[in-house]
């Protein structure tokens, strides 16, 4: 099968729903099937490129501050015109008022067409509430598929008007080869390499400093709480956040970390994230609003129990007491008894049943194979 994947951020921005859908693009490459990526042309990037071996074609979008979509949908027409022989699929990562486009344009060109919402409350945030709320109800009753990557996603869609026989969930996946847990050697050497604590838990917790991933609520309390008297070690990576432009955010953060540095680090994204994944004993999920977070589940891939916040696709993923406690957003006693529970219980069992429950129902080799089978449905009539 041929497939054009729509992403609207795509590497060198960094994107949560574009990491899944480059993941996903390799496995199903490995399966004999051809992905190309489109996106927007962001200042400064080419209109076309290469990523990981992948032909990418970057399409403008309007200036100015109103209606920018439309001139994105016409050059997005032009593009997939003079592709139209080249594609059966086109799979959209994202479920917007800008990404619906996806639905007309493939019955123009007589493709198959699916989108993936992937944040809850979100992607869908006011469909039919406006003229635009019912242009994006309109584009996505045209779309072949509507793909909830957690079941509070497949309900909004429903919710939203969209025909039940259309929905479908498709929680997001992970690679289970390249996540993966080490032995107490190779992990001490690990934080011996990175200058992490040997002799102490560490806590890891990963995403962008931004006000919805809520990391500057985990490092005031983790420094005003002392720790919260655990003797743990925080670290915690992840990006600038476009939003935080001036850098107030991260600046601040950083020099709380600078400043507490026997129980706390931050640092910016690290290209093998996975190697940090193995550094640590239990991964913490501060944020205030998910779909399926992809951190997680490389954490759990990594033998790794975790403390998250009940937003969507959290209770999909951690079976309390299993693998891994919850708590409630902001909710600082909440936190402090999760991470108690957590350090105090048998982390080595929680991360082993943390990881035997991704490899069996959110390793890629599953997810890509369910996507396989999906676009086959589409594509014979289904």
């Amino acid at each position: 099968m041929r497939i054009l994947m729509f992403c609207t951020y795509f590497p060198p921005q960094y994107s949560g729903a574009a990491k899944q859908a480059i993941s996903l693009a390799r496995h199903l490459q490995k399966r004999g099937h051809h992905v190309e990526f489109v996106t927007v042309k962001w200042p400064g990037l080419s209109e076309r490129d290469t990523f990981d071996g992948f032909s990418v074609h970057r399409v403008e979008m309007g200036r100015g501050t109103r209606h920018k979509e439309f001139r994105l949908w016409w050059n997005l027409f032009k593009f997939i015109h003079k592709k139209r022989h080249d594609f059966d699929i086109f799979h959209s990562h994202g479920a917007y008022y800008t990404n619906s486009i996806v639905g007309p344009l493939a019955k123009v060109f007589y493709w198959k067409s699916l989108v993936k919402a992937s944040l809850a409350d979100n992607d869908l945030y006011g469909i039919k509430s406006s003229l635009a709320g019912y242009i994006h109800y309109s584009f996505l009753r045209k779309v072949d598929a509507c793909i909830g990557i957690s079941h509070d996603l497949q309900t909004e869609f429903i919710s939203a008007g969209i025909s039940p026989e259309k929905v479908y969930y498709m929680p997001n996946g992970v690679d289970t080869a390249r996540f993966y847990p080490v032995g107490p050697e190779e992990k001490a050497a690990l934080r011996k390499a990175f200058g992490l604590p040997l002799d102490r838990p560490v806590v890891l917790s990963i995403g962008v400093f931004d006000q919805r991933k809520n990391l500057g609520w985990l490092v005031e309390n983790w420094v005003r709480q002392d720790a919260f008297d655990t003797n743990a070690f925080l670290l915690v990576i992840g990006p600038q956040s476009r939003e935080d432009r001036e850098g107030a955010l991260i600046n601040s953060l950083k020099q709380m970390a600078a400043e507490k540095s026997e129980i706390l680090c931050l640092m910016d994204h690290v290209d093998e994230i996975e190697k940090l994944y193995r550094t640590a004993d239990v991964f913490i999920l501060p944020s205030k609003s998910e779909g399926m977070p992809n951190v997680v589940l490389e954490a759990m891939a990594s033998g790794l129990p975790c403390v998250a916040t009940r937003v969507s696709g959290i209770l999909e993923l951690i079976e309390e007491g299993k693998t891994g406690f919850t708590f409630a957003v902001d909710d600082v006693q909440g936190f402090h008894h999760a991470l108690l529970n957590i350090l105090n219980g048998n982390i080595r069992n929680m991360g082993k049943r943390a990881r035997e429950r991704v490899k069996k129902e959110f390793s890629f080799l599953v997810i890509a194979e369910r996507y396989e089978r999906l676009y086959k449905k589409l594509l014979a009539g289904g």
